[in-house]
């Protein structure tokens, strides 16, 4: 497999755009916010606190102390009216082939965005996420491999009930705020729903990790106030996500898995589908994209993720040498140096 890497401006403008908008989502709290620091088992987190209106919660998570968001917060107090730069930058990515979701689903992800949920440490999983990392890798990624015509959403099950913050609606209601059509899909259980549809069929599926082997059809996210599907192999996929972003509109600031995690991730997912499952070849496709890309910038990343997950046990390790057997020599040779 081939990629072509983009030139070094139009890397430059997607960090531009990342920074203005980290800037921006916290300015969006207001004139006269504060940001609060709070210490927790050793380690720093950061909220910002806004004037506060009737039912909000008057407190907001923003996240972990680092060096990155200190800079955030200090570059947050002084944006103002970015917008049509930000939408002028997007339009010059999408310009130079890099890849962006249909309209509907920047719209449901602008509504994720806003409502709270990326900051939440909730994630893009599945091909929308992958339709990001052609702009924070620097290459175009193969057009077959990013067409989707659904949503997939994870949260951390531990992070979802330790977080001292949530969304002041429902998730239903966050995704009317884009689509008023859609509806939840009941479980067994009528009252509970992990996954949500429109009448015409597009899908947003909201999923979490498995915490043991008899996990229930459904676990509740309270951060995000609805229901969401547990499933095997998620734990590894969230254990590190970063940010990224979406090109719409004027930018939207979501959170991914980390390339190598979501390459080594679908490799085993691959092998869990059944054969009929057309998503069984865009797996292997995305897998062998990231591997490509990540062999030249970052391979100690990838065989890392790799290590990693060949080392959690048996079941693991015949899933991901059934899907390396299938990937070219080349590709092979990355992951197995």
């Amino acid at each position: 497999m081939t990629l072509q890497r983009l030139p070094l401006a139009i890397h430059t403008n997607v960090a531009e755009l990342l920074d203005q908008l980290r800037a921006a989502g916290i300015a969006e709290f207001g004139e006269g916010a504060s940001f609060l620091r709070r210490e927790r088992k050793g380690r720093f987190y950061w909220y910002v606190r806004s004037r506060q209106t009737q039912g909000e919660r008057p407190e907001r998570y923003l996240g972990l102390e680092t060096p990155h968001l200190l800079a955030t917060i200090e570059r947050a107090k002084s944006v103002k009216g970015a917008a049509e730069g930000r939408r002028l930058l997007v339009r010059s990515l999408r310009a130079a082939g890099l890849h962006a979701p249909d309209e509907r689903t920047g719209r449901i992800l602008t509504a994720l965005a806003q409502a709270g949920v990326f900051r939440l440490r909730a994630a893009v999983v599945g091909t929308v996420a992958f339709q990001t990392y052609g702009a924070s890798l620097g290459f175009l990624l193969p057009a077959q491999a990013v067409r989707t015509g659904d949503l997939d959403i994870a949260q951390d099950y531990g992070i979802s009930v330790t977080i001292d913050d949530g969304l002041d609606r429902s998730f239903l209601d966050v995704l009317r705020a884009a689509d008023p059509t859609f509806a939840p899909v009941p479980k067994l259980d009528p009252s509970k729903s992990a996954a949500y549809r429109t009448p015409d069929g597009y899908a947003v599926d909201v999923l979490t990790t498995s915490r043991h082997a008899g996990d229930e059809e459904t676990s509740r996210l309270d951060a995000l106030n609805t229901d969401a599907t547990p499933l095997r192999f998620m734990d590894f996929l969230l254990r590190e996500t970063v940010e990224a972003a979406v090109l719409h509109g004027d930018g939207v600031l979501v959170r991914v898995p980390t390339p190598a995690r979501y390459a080594v991730h679908k490799l085993i997912i691959s092998r869990k589908r059944s054969q009929a499952n057309p998503k069984r070849r865009k797996d292997l496709e995305q897998a062998q994209a990231l591997i490509h890309a990540l062999s030249q910038d970052d391979p100690f990343a990838l065989r890392d993720a790799y290590a990693e997950a060949r080392d959690r046990g048996e079941a693991w390790r015949e899933l991901l040498d059934q899907a390396v057997s299938l990937l070219p020599a080349d590709a092979r040779a990355v992951l197995e140096s």
